[in-house]
């Protein structure tokens, strides 16, 4: 029997605050729906904050969004990108060039954003560690073929005309916002702070859910860098989120802690399984997710296995056998 297929959903725009308006972009991944970009009044224009994925009919989405919202692609001033992953930064080139705007970035963006020139050699790379990290051969190459089969996502170069970096401060007719540098979700990303109504853009690093996503091997430890970024935006005292795929929510504080405590229960798991004998990223993400590792999030939940790995790695609790597929153990200091 065929899964019911979902039914396709449109791009919308609402009001939030004066002068703010959520863009909601429809997206084709599993278990994430949307991607919200912001439109904030800008003058006789609009900063826009996020630009959505690159592919068939995203770019009508938007503009049905900002239509409904009153403004046009035209009214873009700037772009501004909380992060280099395609769903937030993939229309980016295509609007700006369009718009005659610029687009504003964290520099690390350079690090780990994706391409059609470095698309080919990325799949390569994540095939290498899967299989390195005992993921079964037959199931990698089903996850390559479909990834592979959606495309990058991204059209055309992503550049940066300014650096969005501690100290840059973003003019909207709601005030001004200020760069906090929040890396861990990815190297690149950025909260935008409006101190004045305690407004924060939090892009992916809060989604309103409390879900944790880190992109790995770029850095030597996103989960310490994620821990970092929370500290910093619960210093921020927030009192509502823009969040980058979720309806603007109040209690930022809460997430936070509730994000900091879902990190300590995905480590004590890890730490137990290592405990019990070496593993691989693979037996690593069967022990912590159980049944929650199955198919269409296999990728997601890998991704996570190689984080927690390589936090603990980082603190001396775990070292590597050094084999193929590598496995992990825990150390005397554990």
């Amino acid at each position: 029997m065929r899964k019911p297929t979902r039914p396709r959903e449109y791009g919308r725009g609402e009001r939030v605050l004066p002068g703010v308006w959520r863009l909601r972009l429809p997206l084709p991944f599993p278990g994430v729906p949307h991607v919200n970009a912001w439109a904030l009044g800008a003058g006789d224009g609009i900063v826009l904050v996020d630009a959505g994925l690159h592919g068939r009919g995203t770019l009508a989405d938007l503009e049905r969004a900002l239509d409904q919202t009153g403004h046009r692609v035209e009214d873009v001033r700037l772009i501004v990108i909380t992060h280099a992953h395609v769903d937030h930064c993939g229309q980016a080139p295509l609007l700006a060039e369009r718009a005659g705007c610029e687009v504003w970035i964290h520099p690390a963006f350079r690090r780990h954003a994706l391409s059609d020139a470095n698309a080919e050699r990325r799949l390569e790379r994540m095939v290498e560690v899967a299989l390195q990290g005992g993921v079964p051969e037959e199931r990698v190459r089903g996850w390559a073929e479909r990834t592979a089969a959606l495309g990058t996502g991204q059209a055309g170069e992503l550049r940066s005309d300014r650096d969005l970096v501690d100290g840059v401060e973003v003019a909207t007719d709601a005030g001004r916002w200020q760069v906090v540098e929040t890396p861990g979700h990815a190297p690149s990303h950025v909260c935008l702070h409006q101190p004045e109504q305690r407004l924060l853009l939090s892009g992916d690093h809060l989604m309103g859910r409390v879900s944790l996503v880190f992109e790995v091997g770029f850095t030597p430890d996103p989960v310490g860098e994620f821990l970092t970024s929370l500290d910093r935006v619960d210093a921020l005292d927030a009192r509502l989120a823009l969040a980058g795929h979720a309806r603007p929510f109040t209690d930022v504080r809460g997430h936070v802690q509730a994000n900091r405590e879902l990190v300590r229960e995905r480590l004590r798991a890890a730490r137990a399984a290592f405990v019990a004998g070496p593993l691989t990223a693979h037996e690593l993400a069967r022990a912590v997710y159980g049944e929650r590792y199955v198919e269409d999030l296999h990728g997601l939940l890998l991704a996570k296995a190689f984080a927690w790995i390589a936090h603990l790695a980082q603190r001396g609790e775990i070292a590597s056998d050094g084999g193929s597929p590598e496995r992990w153990s825990a150390t005397a200091a554990t």
